[in-house]
């Protein structure tokens, strides 16, 4: 499996959700506890979920995992060294209650690397997104199926399936036993019924408890829509200050923008064929929403080869309404297509969360837009523990990955300014080279501030910065960090076999992370200015496969104009592998048997289901039964 890949994945996840590295390693002096696992309240929704907001929340903290039609096949999963559930199948969704998988997106699966969205997401939150999932496996054509045949067998009966705590207790499976078998209170109306029509009446039977669609808000026309495609967002990730500066030339704020003009046509005032409404609003925490504010809808598709980045189709712009209300009409509005909305605020590009276009979907409502007074305070940040992981793959050298974990828990838009190379609250060791500034996948999203910076607006979720930079290496290295801003702790992970030394650490002794064995240091209660020396010394024990591999890959590699200008839901959605280089792996992709022949049977049950094109789905067996063959 892809170790280093899994390992950064892992530490991304686990660091972000304010834990230590593992459960067993003791903590250094001052060092906070881990968070707890997130406590459950009530198992039920407290108001109807609504499936359009659990759609746009998919998209972004679901969708690169779990794929935008939940068959497992997002850009992310290839990276995982565990298969992705396939929750949009419906073998797979039938025997699951949304308690249950309210339960799962709440308290997480970090053996599955899956983390928890107690603390990011609200309860409705989870409870809407829950309710979208369970829509994935279902057709307009079976919930129109369903009705009839409920309709015609239980006419009285839609008021005994709205109790949303009883509702949030049962699968579908459970649904389909209560409709063939009654339950008391309910008649047993379905026992002629074929078991497709069964599924198809508890298909229908679910969309009972959703809230109704939002009631539609004053249109405003957009003013032009283009009609040609716009060039490819295009930049490097060596800086966070080339990046920022890509997403306003992108997004039209500048006068070098990087796109061709586009020629445009006006927006007929009713939908045409294939096209359909995208709405929001815009909030802003202090004041009165001002006057002259503009918004910019802009749509992204993936390339068809889906190794480039994403492409913008649709880019229209509208003056919302004295509410702050507005809404695109005529939108073309493909399968898979995202939106999002983007606010120019005091030099700031504020972005709504990116909706997704389910199959058929005509009217989109986009998250609120939310606008925050700018300030160049960073001391108002709360950095958490540093990491540190030693990677000596290559010979001669290593390649070090500092992760910068810090939350804004203030009322403003933190701004943090940066010359191209460097950001205040990242210091670099001398002698580094081939510095890089990435984003952390996990990472709550950055947006574009002018001056050639970024911004952190308020959110519960951190923030994430990687560098990454290599220096030489030889059986030992001196090493000076500086330290930029307050922090509890820093924490060293090093190979098995290597040895960290100074008068500032602490040895936490060998440490098991994803079933490797790995040196754990610590130094605690950093300051501003101070600077932690230590030597490491010493050989990897495991020598025979490199664990290293192009942080590229993992974070936003050359997608930083992409992830800031989109945000970080949509770049990971459409995740950019063309950079990608091909790393060798310290295991195979599967340790026995038994897994290769669960991804013959799921790829099957995918490929039966409609869901993979033949000539893929050929490819893949072949590649799997050689593997199968190999381990015989």
């Amino acid at each position: 499996m892809k170790f280093r890949l899994a390992l950064f994945i892992a530490l991304g996840t686990i660091f972000l959700a304010g834990c230590s590295l593992a459960s067993d390693i003791t903590p250094p002096p001052n060092y906070v506890s881990p968070t707890p696992l997130p406590t459950l309240g009530a198992l039920y929704p407290s108001s109807a979920p609504d499936i359009q907001n659990g759609a746009a929340i998919f998209a972004q903290n679901c969708a690169p995992c779990h794929g935008d039609t939940g068959l497992g096949n997002g850009p992310q999963s290839q990276q995982l060294p565990v298969t992705v559930p396939a929750l949009g199948l419906a073998d797979t969704a039938r025997s699951a209650s949304p308690a249950q998988w309210f339960t799962t997106v709440s308290q997480g699966n970090l053996d599955r690397f899956m983390p928890p969205f107690a603390g990011a997401l609200s309860d409705q939150d989870r409870w809407d997104v829950v309710a979208y999932v369970l829509t994935l496996h279902t057709k307009p054509d079976q919930i129109a199926q369903g009705k009839a045949l409920f309709d015609a067998n239980c006419p009285n009966c839609a008021n005994k399936f709205t109790d949303l705590k009883k509702m949030a207790a049962l699968s579908e499976d459970d649904i389909i036993r209560i409709i063939k078998n009654g339950d008391g209170v309910i008649p047993a109306f379905g026992k002629n019924l074929a078991d497709d029509q069964a599924l198809d009446v508890a298909m229908y039977i679910r969309t009972l408890t959703f809230a109704a669609a939002a009631p539609p808000t004053p249109t405003i026309t957009p003013t032009t829509v283009p009609t040609t495609v716009p060039p490819t967002v295009s930049g490097t990730a060596s800086s966070l200050a080339t990046a920022a500066t890509g997403a306003a030339t992108a997004s039209g704020s500048t006068p070098e923008a990087n796109t061709t003009p586009a020629t445009a046509t006006a927006i007929p005032a009713t939908n045409a064929a294939g096209a359909g409404t995208v709405t929001g609003s815009i909030q802003i925490s202090s004041g009165t929403l001002p006057s002259g504010l503009t918004v910019t809808l802009h749509g992204f598709d993936q390339s068809q080869n889906q190794t480039s980045t994403p492409q913008e189709i649709v880019t229209l712009t509208a003056t919302p309404a004295p509410d702050g209300t507005f809404k695109f009409e005529n939108v073309p509005m493909p399968a898979n297509r995202i939106f999002t909305a983007e606010v120019d605020y005091k030099g700031i590009q504020f972005q709504s969360d990116p909706g997704a276009v389910s199959a058929g979907m005509i009217n989109l409502a986009l998250s609120p837009v939310k606008l925050y007074e700018p300030t160049s305070d960073i001391s108002t940040l709360s950095f958490q523990q540093i990491h540190l992981d030693f990677d000596f793959a290559t010979p001669g050298q290593t390649t070090v990955y500092e992760i910068y974990a810090f939350t804004n828990a203030t009322d403003k838009a933190v701004i943090v300014s940066t010359d191209g190379a460097t950001v205040p609250f990242i210091k670099i060791p001398d002698g580094a080279q081939n510095v890089n500034l990435l984003m952390d996948p996990n990472s709550a999203p950055l947006v574009g501030a002018s001056n050639n910076g970024v911004a952190a607006p308020p959110n519960s979720k951190a923030y994430a910065v990687i560098a990454s930079f290599t220096l030489p290496y030889s059986n030992q290295l001196e090493i000076k960090q500086p330290i930029a801003v307050d922090s509890p702790s820093m924490v060293l992970l090093l190979p098995d076999g290597m040895k960290a030394s100074g008068s500032q650490l602490t040895d936490n002794g060998v440490q098991s992370v994803q079933n490797n064995n790995f040196e754990t240091y610590s130094a605690s209660n950093l300051k501003a200015g101070d600077v932690v020396n230590f030597t490491i010394t010493g050989t990897p024990k495991n020598t025979t496969t490199p664990s290293g591999n192009s942080p590229a890959g993992l974070f936003i590699g050359a997608g930083a104009i992409g992830l800031l200008l989109i945000g970080a839901g949509v770049w990971f959605f459409f995740r950019d592998q063309k950079n990608q280089q091909k790393e060798e792996e310290d295991e195979d992709e599967f340790e026995s048997a038994d897994e290769v022949m669960d991804a013959i049977l799921a790829l099957d049950d995918l490929h039966r289901a409609g869901k993979i094109k033949d000539d893929v789905y050929q490819k893949r067996r072949a590649e799997l039964k050689e593997i199968l063959k190999e381990m015989a």
